[in-house]
């Protein structure tokens, strides 16, 4: 794969000197009250009297745009930005003794009325494409709202939630969340729930991250933005929502800006509820005892946050200050009420049978507060300049508590057990960012950063004694527990631009090290590693807008606390699992070649990527006890990820648009585990999603989606495909201030989970069901004119609950 990026970087100079691109005009847009660049506008240039755009450019991220190849005559320019008002700029003469036109400052002037008054007349594009950055628009869809970053996130290609509503990525669950930069209170798919969707501006997907970006996450981070009102007064925002099972949420948000002060202060209550039916049916081989089981019931989960925030910002002519702080009670909880039967055979013969009621419920929750406080000073007004900040989090009362109980049907306590697992977390962030600009287009970039995280605490479990009727500690199973990774961090960036041509390279240096403490004889571990990881940006456009990125990146996913636990844990009655303080760090290859053409007022995109994991860290399972499995983490061997993904953003009529969004991957596991029955697997997974938007009157919009999900494959088995539509109506009341949105997902209750997995001593079929109907209704409010964007449609495949069972 070395030899193709050279390949992607020898045509693209190639390129680059074979069709040399004449700047005939250019410009820098900025926001007139603010002065903050804008980088999302649509640059339109019409020839004499033209109807129809000659040009169309977007900016760079500091506002400037060039327009290359002009022909001597008349221009008309046109630019337009959700929000703002349009400007138009007529009698520009392109002459032969002016070899460019310099228009200079261009001020966007904001519209009082807030941005639904224009969204008609103009819908801001669901994905901007960036050197190193795909931008997800958080108003590109309706069920966005009373929803969560997962929610928006779901028509992104290759996007999947699978039955409990855990999020993969390009079949990857190894991505970093962070909010404004800022690394998320929690991880993965809990960090992303727990952020309602009506605070968050846009999402960035960083797929192939430069050396300015932390290595963790094999697939990359996602930066949530977070909405932030810089109009001059006070303004605010509500949100209300409730669905037909029950989930419930409010979230607010109020914003004072006053000339160099701003403060704003907001807060959630949220409960994200899962209801689905879950069965299960089992067969464990364990010496000569063979044991087939059988569960079937409801089950549901709820992943809550309750928080409040605030935050301060205060700027001088040259540096600006922040202070931001949060606090809350946040997790998830999971309750099961099921039949469960079970039969134990020997040499062919039954010689144990049980029918019972298992109940089960799992509780993950912690106290956080964190602050940051930052700084970011102007050495000047050419972009040289300075930042910093630190970040600080403690979570305490953090705890993982576990029930699981058989009843028989007199509704006797036969078996059961309960687990506490209590801790305590820190986590500390620093950096210091420093940007040399050498050139109007050109860039140095250094910095050093500073992570640690610190969890300490216990783990305790009880057993149901049948014969005295009461709970016993286990205590040959307690353990005390110390982790600690801190990371430095030290990188370069060098960037620029000429003519059509844009670069970026870069090389970070890190070392880690990790502690483990245990109370289990033989688990501590103290591990010391020196990395490398380089990162390549190229991006060029040829004559007539067409734009090609090409990048490279390295990257590692190293072991969390959880894939390394030394002591076996349990999930429920039938489900253990237990920690490997001996795997490895992932190391990661990504390469993505990026195409994107704007035609008019459509816009086409496709990505070709590849990505090469070594030791690949998979959860096996294995039988442990009769009619018991038990789960471990293990680096399995090596995986590779080929495939295309395509979007399409098309505006059909005035009032129809229609986004589509596909992907289709070739996935490759070459499994190094053949104790547990692993094997090597392969599979092709597409998924594709249609997102029509209608405007059915001057207050009314609806929005129509349909989804299929094919189907994936681990090195023990399989997941079935599915397919599912959503719709949604929203409407507009009191001139744009109160939005009422109507959303049912899973029209046709056609969504289902189907998980199989087949080893020499296993054989394990989950099936999943979500609760039907799924309807929601959410309300929001805004006053003094907010800037909020409405939300609209989104699809979620967070239709199911129970998925690791």
């Amino acid at each position: 794969m070395k030899k193709l990026l050279w390949c992607i970087a020898t045509i693209l100079l190639v390129n680059f000197f074979a069709y040399p691109l004449t700047p005939r005009m250019k410009g820098r847009l900025i926001d007139a009250m603010t002065k903050n660049p804008i980088d999302f506008a649509d640059v339109l240039l019409y020839s004499g009297s033209e109807t129809n755009p000659s040009v169309h450019v977007l900016p760079d991220v500091k506002g400037n745009f060039v327009i290359p190849d002009l022909k001597d005559g008349e221009y008309t320019l046109l630019i337009k930005l959700v929000g703002y008002d349009i400007y138009t700029r007529a009698g520009l003469v392109l002459l032969p003794s002016v070899p460019i036109l310099d228009l200079g400052l261009i001020q966007m002037n904001p519209l009082e009325v807030g941005l639904a008054e224009v969204e008609i007349v103009a819908q801001k594009k669901q994905i901007v494409y960036k050197l190193d950055k795909k931008v997800i628009e958080a108003s590109s869809n309706l069920l966005a709202s009373g929803g969560t970053a997962v929610d928006i996130l779901e028509n992104t290609p290759s996007i999947r939630v699978d039955a409990e509503g855990e999020v993969t990525f390009r079949g990857s669950s190894g991505f970093s969340v962070y909010v404004d930069g800022k690394p998320s209170v929690f991880s993965g798919t809990q960090a992303l729930e727990q952020i309602p969707s009506g605070h968050i501006e846009n999402i960035e997907i960083i797929t192939t991250p430069s050396a300015r970006h932390d290595t963790e996450g094999d697939v990359g981070i996602i930066n949530i933005i977070t909405k932030r009102h810089t109009h001059n007064g006070l303004s605010g925002m509500v949100n209300l929502s409730g669905s037909t099972v029950l989930s419930r949420g409010v979230d607010f948000l109020i914003s004072n800006q006053q000339k160099a002060l701003r403060w704003y202060v907001g807060g959630a209550w949220n409960d994200n509820l899962r209801k689905s039916h879950f069965n299960q049916l089992k067969t464990t081989l364990v010496s000569d005892t063979t044991t087939v089981s059988h569960s079937d019931g409801p089950r549901e989960s709820n992943n809550f946050n309750y928080s409040l925030k605030t935050g301060w910002l205060y700027t001088l002519p040259m540096t600006t200050l922040n202070l931001d702080l949060e606090g809350g009670y946040g997790g998830r909880t999971r309750k099961g009420d099921l039949d469960y039967t079970e039969d134990h055979r020997a040499a062919g013969t039954s010689f144990e049978k049980g029918d019972y009621f298992s109940r089960d419920d799992y509780d993950l929750h912690e106290t956080y507060y964190q602050g940051t406080v930052g700084f970011a000073h102007k050495l000047d007004s050419t972009g040289h300049n300075l930042t910093g900040s630190f970040y600080l989090k403690y979570g305490g009362d953090a705890m993982e508590y576990f029930q699981s109980d058989l009843f028989d049907r007199k509704n006797q306590r036969q078996q059961g057990h309960r687990a506490w697992e209590d801790e305590h977390r820190w986590t500390v962030r620093g950096n210091l960012d420093y940007v040399y600009p050498y050139r109007e287009t050109g860039k140095i970039e250094s910095g050093y950063q500073y992570f640690s995280y610190l969890e300490d605490g216990d783990y305790s479990m009880q057993f149901w004694d049948p014969l005295k009727q009461e709970f016993y500690w286990r205590d040959d199973i307690y353990n005390t527990f110390y982790f600690q990774r801190g990371i430095h961090s030290l990188y370069a960036l060098l960037g620029d631009s000429y003519r059509s041509f844009d670069f970026q390279v870069g090389l970070r240096g890190e070392y880690s090290r990790t502690v483990l403490r245990s109370s289990i004889p033989g688990a501590d571990r103290i591990k010391n590693d020196y990395d490398l990881f380089p990162s390549v940006h190229l991006g060029y456009t040829f004559p007539n807008e067409h734009h090609v990125l090409a990048s490279y990146s390295h990257r590692t996913t190293r072991p969390q606390l959880f894939y390394m636990e030394p002591y076996i844990t349990f999930r429920d009655y039938y489900s253990a699992e237990i920690g490997n303080p001996d795997i490895r760090p992932e190391y990661i290859n990504s390469y993505e070649l990026n195409y994107k053409k704007n035609i008019g007022q459509h816009t086409f995109s496709a990505t070709v990527f590849h990505r090469s994991r070594k030791d690949k860290i998979e959860r096996l399972r294995v039988p442990y006890e009769a009619g018991v499995t038990l789960d471990s983490m293990a680096n399995v061997g090596h995986d590779y990820s080929t495939g295309l993904e395509l979007s399409s953003q098309l505006q059909l009529t005035r009032r129809w648009n229609l986004n589509v969004n596909g992907s289709l991957y070739h996935y490759k596991v070459e499994n190094e585990i053949k104790s547990t029955g692993g094997a090597n697997e392969k599979s092709t997974n597409y998924e594709i999603s249609l997102n029509n938007g209608f405007d059915a009157g001057k207050y009314t919009r609806i929005q129509f989606d349909g989804n299929f999900v094919g189907p994936s494959v681990t090195t023990q088995g399989r997941t079935d495909a599915f397919w599912y539509v959503n719709m949604a109506v929203r409407q507009q009341l009191l001139n744009r201030k109160l939005t009422a949105t109507l959303a049912f997902r899973d029209v046709f209750n056609s969504a289902r989970y189907v998980s199989n997995i087949t080893t020499s001593n296993l054989q394990s079929v989950t099936r999943i069901r979500p609760r039907y109907p799924l309807i929601s209704l959410t309300l929001s409010y805004t006053f003094n004119n907010f800037n909020r964007k409405a939300s609209e449609i989104e699809t979620d495949h967070d239709l199911f609950e129970g998925t690791n069972h």
